[in-house]
Protein backbone atom coordinates (compact mmCIF):
# COMPACT_ATOMS: atom_id res chain seq x y z
CA UNK A 1 0.00 0.00 0.00
CA UNK A 2 1.24 3.28 -1.20
CA UNK A 3 0.30 6.16 1.82
CA UNK A 4 -0.31 9.60 2.04
CA UNK A 5 2.43 12.28 1.64
CA UNK A 6 1.88 12.84 5.35
CA UNK A 7 1.82 9.21 6.41
CA UNK A 8 5.25 8.84 4.79
CA UNK A 9 6.62 12.00 6.30
CA UNK A 10 5.31 10.80 9.85
CA UNK A 11 6.72 6.98 9.33
CA UNK A 12 9.93 8.16 8.21
CA UNK A 13 10.24 10.90 11.54
CA UNK A 14 10.75 7.46 13.19
CA UNK A 15 13.03 5.54 10.90
CA UNK A 16 16.91 5.78 12.49
CA UNK A 17 19.82 6.42 10.45
CA UNK A 18 20.51 3.14 10.54
CA UNK A 19 19.69 0.39 12.60
CA UNK A 20 23.29 -0.66 14.23
CA UNK A 21 22.45 -4.15 15.12
CA UNK A 22 22.77 -4.50 11.58
CA UNK A 23 26.06 -4.35 11.96
CA UNK A 24 26.33 -7.60 14.01
CA UNK A 25 28.53 -9.88 12.67
CA UNK A 26 25.37 -13.03 13.31
CA UNK A 27 22.71 -10.05 11.28
CA UNK A 28 25.09 -9.38 8.45
CA UNK A 29 25.45 -12.56 7.57
CA UNK A 30 21.97 -13.33 7.32
CA UNK A 31 21.55 -10.19 5.35
CA UNK A 32 21.63 -10.28 1.14
CA UNK A 33 21.04 -7.18 -0.71
CA UNK A 34 19.41 -7.81 -3.92
CA UNK A 35 19.19 -4.20 -6.47
CA UNK A 36 17.89 -3.54 -9.73
CA UNK A 37 15.70 -1.69 -12.00
CA UNK A 38 12.86 0.93 -10.07
CA UNK A 39 10.76 0.69 -13.29
CA UNK A 40 9.78 -1.80 -15.82
CA UNK A 41 10.29 -1.97 -19.09
CA UNK A 42 10.18 -4.90 -21.96
CA UNK A 43 14.16 -5.37 -21.50
CA UNK A 44 13.78 -5.66 -17.78
CA UNK A 45 10.45 -7.76 -17.34
CA UNK A 46 12.25 -10.77 -18.82
CA UNK A 47 14.43 -10.72 -15.37
CA UNK A 48 11.31 -10.69 -12.97
CA UNK A 49 11.09 -14.33 -12.58
CA UNK A 50 14.52 -15.34 -12.03
CA UNK A 51 14.43 -11.96 -9.51
CA UNK A 52 11.69 -13.86 -7.45
CA UNK A 53 13.45 -17.29 -7.80
CA UNK A 54 16.62 -16.37 -6.12
CA UNK A 55 14.50 -13.75 -3.40
CA UNK A 56 12.60 -16.71 -2.59
CA UNK A 57 15.20 -19.13 -2.41
CA UNK A 58 17.53 -17.20 -0.15
CA UNK A 59 14.14 -16.15 2.54
CA UNK A 60 13.45 -20.11 2.74
CA UNK A 61 16.79 -20.60 3.59
CA UNK A 62 16.85 -17.89 6.58
CA UNK A 63 18.23 -14.76 4.47
CA UNK A 64 16.95 -11.42 4.91
CA UNK A 65 16.46 -9.57 1.92
CA UNK A 66 17.99 -6.08 2.22
CA UNK A 67 16.45 -3.38 -0.81
CA UNK A 68 15.38 0.31 -1.17
CA UNK A 69 11.78 -0.61 -0.75
CA UNK A 70 10.75 0.87 -4.26
CA UNK A 71 7.64 -1.45 -5.89
CA UNK A 72 7.48 -1.38 -9.14
CA UNK A 73 10.08 -2.96 -11.66
CA UNK A 74 12.60 -5.58 -10.50
CA UNK A 75 12.85 -3.51 -6.99
CA UNK A 76 9.10 -4.46 -6.37
CA UNK A 77 9.57 -8.13 -7.58
CA UNK A 78 12.06 -8.58 -4.70
CA UNK A 79 9.50 -6.45 -2.21
CA UNK A 80 6.77 -8.65 -2.76
CA UNK A 81 8.49 -11.86 -3.10
CA UNK A 82 10.20 -11.13 0.24
CA UNK A 83 6.96 -9.87 1.88
CA UNK A 84 4.87 -13.15 0.46
CA UNK A 85 7.79 -15.74 1.86
CA UNK A 86 8.83 -13.93 4.73
CA UNK A 87 8.71 -14.59 8.77
CA UNK A 88 5.86 -12.71 10.11
CA UNK A 89 5.79 -11.54 13.15
CA UNK A 90 2.89 -10.87 15.89
CA UNK A 91 1.79 -8.23 13.98
CA UNK A 92 2.16 -9.47 10.69
CA UNK A 93 5.08 -7.54 10.08
CA UNK A 94 7.04 -9.44 7.15
CA UNK A 95 11.04 -9.45 9.41
CA UNK A 96 13.03 -10.92 6.57
CA UNK A 97 12.03 -8.19 4.42
CA UNK A 98 14.18 -4.99 5.30
CA UNK A 99 14.45 -2.06 3.49
CA UNK A 100 16.76 1.17 3.62
CA UNK A 101 15.01 4.21 2.15
CA UNK A 102 16.57 7.73 0.53
CA UNK A 103 15.06 10.54 2.90
CA UNK A 104 13.74 12.28 -0.70
CA UNK A 105 11.29 9.02 -1.83
CA UNK A 106 10.86 8.55 -4.86
CA UNK A 107 6.89 7.99 -4.51
CA UNK A 108 6.80 3.89 -5.16
CA UNK A 109 7.85 3.67 -2.49
CA UNK A 110 5.72 0.90 0.60
CA UNK A 111 7.19 1.86 4.19
CA UNK A 112 4.18 -0.59 5.30
CA UNK A 113 5.06 -4.36 4.27
CA UNK A 114 8.71 -4.11 5.15
CA UNK A 115 10.97 -3.25 8.49
CA UNK A 116 12.83 0.15 7.53
CA UNK A 117 16.59 -0.35 9.12
CA UNK A 118 18.26 2.85 7.94
CA UNK A 119 17.55 5.57 5.88
CA UNK A 120 20.02 7.54 3.73
CA UNK A 121 20.86 11.39 2.66
CA UNK A 122 20.94 10.29 -0.83
CA UNK A 123 21.94 7.15 -3.48
CA UNK A 124 25.60 7.45 -2.29
CA UNK A 125 25.24 7.29 1.33
CA UNK A 126 22.49 4.56 0.81
CA UNK A 127 25.27 2.84 -0.85
CA UNK A 128 26.95 2.72 1.89
CA UNK A 129 25.02 1.96 4.54
CA UNK A 130 23.95 -1.36 2.35
CA UNK A 131 27.67 -2.25 2.09
CA UNK A 132 27.90 -2.04 5.97
CA UNK A 133 24.99 -4.16 6.66
CA UNK A 134 25.83 -6.82 3.91
CA UNK A 135 28.90 -8.36 2.31
CA UNK A 136 26.69 -10.18 -0.13
CA UNK A 137 24.78 -8.57 -3.50
CA UNK A 138 22.48 -9.50 -6.38
CA UNK A 139 22.64 -6.88 -8.82
CA UNK A 140 19.82 -7.31 -11.87
CA UNK A 141 19.54 -5.02 -14.61
CA UNK A 142 18.57 -1.35 -14.49
CA UNK A 143 19.16 2.27 -14.93
CA UNK A 144 21.57 4.52 -14.05
CA UNK A 145 21.30 4.57 -10.42
CA UNK A 146 22.04 0.69 -10.34
CA UNK A 147 25.00 1.32 -12.65
CA UNK A 148 26.12 3.82 -9.60
CA UNK A 149 25.05 1.27 -7.23
CA UNK A 150 27.27 -1.56 -9.05
CA UNK A 151 29.69 0.66 -9.80
CA UNK A 152 30.38 1.74 -6.10
CA UNK A 153 30.20 -1.33 -4.83
CA UNK A 154 32.89 -3.09 -7.16
CA UNK A 155 35.04 -0.44 -6.15
CA UNK A 156 35.33 -1.24 -2.48
CA UNK A 157 36.15 -4.59 -3.33
CA UNK A 158 38.90 -2.88 -6.18
CA UNK A 159 40.07 -1.55 -2.75
CA UNK A 160 40.15 -4.22 -0.58
CA UNK A 161 36.74 -4.86 0.96
CA UNK A 162 35.86 -8.47 0.34
CA UNK A 163 31.67 -8.21 -1.00
CA UNK A 164 30.39 -11.21 -2.68
CA UNK A 165 29.26 -9.48 -5.92
CA UNK A 166 26.40 -10.93 -8.47
CA UNK A 167 25.91 -9.55 -11.49
CA UNK A 168 22.99 -11.05 -13.08
CA UNK A 169 22.11 -10.65 -16.59
CA UNK A 170 25.54 -10.94 -19.11
CA UNK A 171 23.57 -9.91 -22.24
CA UNK A 172 23.38 -6.41 -19.62
CA UNK A 173 26.49 -7.11 -17.83
CA UNK A 174 29.11 -7.73 -20.41
CA UNK A 175 30.18 -4.31 -21.18
CA UNK A 176 30.20 -2.95 -17.73
CA UNK A 177 32.93 -6.30 -17.25
CA UNK A 178 34.74 -5.29 -20.29
CA UNK A 179 35.69 -1.71 -18.68
CA UNK A 180 37.37 -3.73 -15.69
CA UNK A 181 38.94 -5.68 -18.08
CA UNK A 182 40.47 -2.94 -19.89
CA UNK A 183 41.41 -1.44 -16.14
CA UNK A 184 43.40 -4.29 -15.90
CA UNK A 185 45.39 -4.09 -19.34
CA UNK A 186 46.32 -1.37 -18.49
CA UNK A 187 47.92 -1.93 -15.18
CA UNK A 188 45.60 -0.26 -12.95
CA UNK A 189 44.05 -3.25 -11.06
CA UNK A 190 45.62 -5.03 -8.45
CA UNK A 191 42.47 -7.13 -7.36
CA UNK A 192 41.01 -8.61 -10.41
CA UNK A 193 38.10 -10.77 -8.71
CA UNK A 194 36.03 -8.17 -8.04
CA UNK A 195 32.62 -9.76 -9.02
CA UNK A 196 31.13 -12.47 -10.70
CA UNK A 197 28.13 -12.43 -13.53
CA UNK A 198 25.55 -15.25 -13.63
CA UNK A 199 23.17 -16.28 -15.95
CA UNK A 200 20.93 -18.85 -14.03
CA UNK A 201 19.37 -18.70 -10.68
CA UNK A 202 21.35 -21.73 -9.45
CA UNK A 203 24.40 -20.00 -9.95
CA UNK A 204 23.67 -17.03 -7.90
CA UNK A 205 22.84 -19.57 -5.19
CA UNK A 206 26.22 -21.27 -5.64
CA UNK A 207 28.51 -18.45 -5.79
CA UNK A 208 26.87 -17.06 -2.44
CA UNK A 209 27.64 -20.24 -1.07
CA UNK A 210 31.15 -20.15 -1.45
CA UNK A 211 33.46 -19.67 1.73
Amino acid sequence: MINSIEENIRIMRQVPAIDSRQYLPENKAKNIVILGSSRNSDGIDKYLKSCSDVTRHFIENGYNIVHGGGTTGIMGEIYSTARKYSVKDINNKPVQNLAIITEQLWGNENLNDCVLIGKATSEADRIEKFAKVSDKFVIFPGSAGTIQEATALVGKNAYGMNKKIVLFGSDFWKPFEFVYKKIADFGLLKNKNLFDIADKVQDVIKILAKK
